[in-house]
């Protein structure tokens, strides 16, 4: 199940060993502060997805398992390995980091967006997700929130996993990992492939649009001594998807044509970290590099492709203060952070211009960030950050928070924070060059937002019950389709008018007997900005109602479990691009129900059989106007884990 704010969280991305760990820290996250926190000190919305919970429903693509998160929508261009996009309490699809094991993959060649549709789920062991501006912390692209994908990294023992699963469109999965362990040195490693035959995503016609990916992972990990560990992880992802083109001229609306675009993905990061035991003072530095490939190819032949690189150079350092008592502690952090992103477009050039261009910027930055905690019930937070970019304005960001144990059932907290995200190359230079107007006066957007909730639990904890109201305003929101009446040209600016998003979102959870739990939760969001007129106007995709429910069933002595997962999404406003009037449209999408269905039973202790249905009720829908989606579909399959 989603875990919320209440979870119990035990620290993976960075393996924090016993050593590492204060006694009074046993519950940690690290993607919510400088230095790894525990959950009961965390103010902001924490949910938690397990290794154990991805298995249950057995998801295989990333984006089908958030969609069930509080806040999150979802919209898909169609099946399997389509274009994914991720909006977190009405915010824009590039406002929510995400990092894998720690570092920035947020892709610059793709309007800084990350590509939900080429992450698959296998060998991830838990996913930490903060929700609220985390940009004191984690700079840019934070103004919603961050996701941590972390990979799965056992370290005690030798041990080596696969499996294989068939089913609907000429699907295959499968998975081969492992292990080994020798004392002070461990290495872990895995190869993921997803592949299918995919359905037509246009409304007409019968051309299929597939997809294909194959994921690596590598990570290493070297305890030198006490106080000293080395670490180097890698992620290496080739994928290609299919995809239709829009019909610009007749309907508007997605076509059947031959689109193709190959993409590769490469996240590799080096970390030494310091901590002795009994020693007030403790320290990391990384070096992470990202690099991203998008190749397009019309009718089989290659047409335009964009590429990034991303240095992030990070420092970070960590003192307790004062004598550390019983019932209060003071902990100050300091981060040191360097990041240096390049950009590159090749395409052919018309009539309309030359896409062809290389940009880049760079940007330090130093954060601070104090931890305070007394009587063992009452904690606060306050950090900053201040960002010093090459090519636009400088800003400041900060967060205050608190958390309150009442008593033994119920919490109280709250934060308050600003976020930002810098401009895009798209924006700050088009898609063609000699179209589009530059703006180096451009400026960084900016939020700032609240939330104030609660965490309860009941019956010998067997039942928990979150609720959280949140507020943020983005201000000098990037249009990037302004008409320039002197050159008869485009060109980007920071809009006058702000969008605010508000909304609640409530988490249940319930232990209804032995090996029955029950996990629900339900999001309002009302997400709006000022018009031309002055009026407020609803955003595009973004639902106002979103909730779900998972119920997860063990018997037959924990050798069979079933798992059902039903997801909800309201009605929600798109745009049609009326090829006749040449006016853009408003049209409303309707609501829609998702059942999926998942089961195991256990051959040996090591070897399981599995199927899944997804969509079992066939539900016809669709999230992104003109794009079909699945219908009922069947797989099954055989996993298992081995050790010597």
């Amino acid at each position: 199940m989603l875990l919320s704010s209440s979870a119990l969280a035990v620290d993976q991305a960075d393996q924090v060993t016993e050593a590492e760990r204060p006694a009074e820290l046993d519950e940690l996250v690290v993607t919510a502060a400088l230095e790894p926190l525990s959950v009961r000190d965390v103010a902001s919305s924490v949910t938690i997805i397990t290794r154990e919970e991805i298995e249950r429903r057995q998801v295989k693509y990333l984006g089908d398992l958030l969609r069930d998160v509080p806040g999150f929508s979802i919209s898909q261009a169609g099946g399997m390995g389509a274009q994914t996009q991720l909006r977190v309490r009405g915010a824009e699809a590039n406002h929510m980091l995400v990092l894998v094991d720690g570092i920035r993959a947020n892709d610059p060649a793709s309007v800084d967006e990350f590509q939900f549709q080429y992450a698959l789920t296998s060998s991830i062991e838990r996913i930490e997700i903060i929700r609220g501006p985390q940009s004191s912390i984690w700079g840019s692209d934070a103004v919603a929130g961050v996701i941590n994908i972390i990979h799965r990294k056992d370290t005690e023992d030798t041990w080596a996993a696969g499996s294989v699963e068939t089913g609907s469109f000429e699907t295959v999965n499968a998975t081969a990992e492992g292990g080994v362990s020798r004392g002070a040195i461990r290495l872990q490693g895995s190869v993921a492939h997803a592949e299918t035959d995919g359905i037509n995503i246009a409304r007409e016609g019968d051309e299929l649009d597939g997809s294909r990916n194959t994921t690596a992972n590598l990570g290493f990990e070297w305890d030198v001594s006490d106080a000293w560990q080395m670490s180097a992880s890698g992620q290496q992802v080739s994928a290609e998807t299919q995809f239709d083109d829009v019909d610009f001229f007749v309907t508007g609306l997605p076509v059947d044509t031959d689109r193709l675009t190959e993409a590769d993905r490469t996240y590799l990061r080096g970390k030494v970290r310091y901590r002795p035991e009994d020693r007030r003072w403790s320290g990391n530095a990384s070096l992470n590099y990202t690099d991203s490939d998008n190749q397009n190819y019309y009718d089989g032949a290659w047409n335009s492709s964009t590429a990034a690189q991303v240095i992030d150079a990070r420092l970070r350092a960590s003192v307790l203060l004062g004598e550390v008592e019983d019932d209060q502690e003071h902990r100050l952090a300091a981060g040191l952070d360097y990041i240096d992103t390049e950009f590159e477009q090749r395409g052919i050039a018309t009539p309309w211009g030359d896409p062809n261009q290389d940009q880049g910027y760079d940007q330090s930055s130093l954060a601070a960030e104090y931890v305070g905690r007394v009587h063992g019930r009452f904690a606060w937070t306050i950090s900053g950050r201040y960002n010093d970019f090459s090519d636009f304005e400088n800003i400041g960001t900060w967060q205050a928070a608190f958390s309150q144990q009442v008593n033994e059932r119920f919490r109280a907290r709250g934060s308050y924070g600003t976020g930002f995200k810098a401009p895009t190359f798209t924006e700050r230079f088009g898609f063609f060059a000699d179209q589009f107007i530059g703006n180096p006066k451009l400026k960084p957007e900016k939020s700032r937002g609240w939330e104030l909730g609660f965490d309860s639990q009941w019956a010998d904890r067997d039942i928990m019950l979150s609720a959280v109201y949140f507020d943020q305003t983005l201000e000098d929101e990037i249009d990037g389709f302004v008409f320039d009446p002197d050159s008869y040209l485009f060109t980007a600016v920071n809009k006058d008018t702000d969008s605010r998003r508000q909304g609640v979102e409530v988490v249940f959870d319930w232990q209804v007997l032995d090996g029955l739990d029950m996990a629900a939760n339900y999001t309002y969001t009302d997400a709006s900005e000022t018009g031309p007129d002055g009026m407020n106007l609803d955003e595009l995709r973004r639902p106002r109602h979103m909730a779900s429910l998972n119920a997860q069933y063990h018997f037959a002595r924990d050798r069979a479990n079933l798992n059902l997962n039903i997801s909800y999404t309201g009605k929600q406003l798109d745009v049609f691009f009326n090829p006749i009037t040449f006016v853009s449209e408003y049209v409303e999408l309707g609501s829609y129900t998702l059942v999926d269905l998942a089961g195991a039973w256990k051959l040996t202790d090591a070897l399981e059989i599995t199927a899944r249905i997804t969509n079992l009720t066939d539900e016809h829908y669709e999230n992104l106007l003109g794009y079909s989606t699945r219908d009922r579909a069947v797989y099954a399959g055989l996993r298992g884990r081995f050790q010597p």
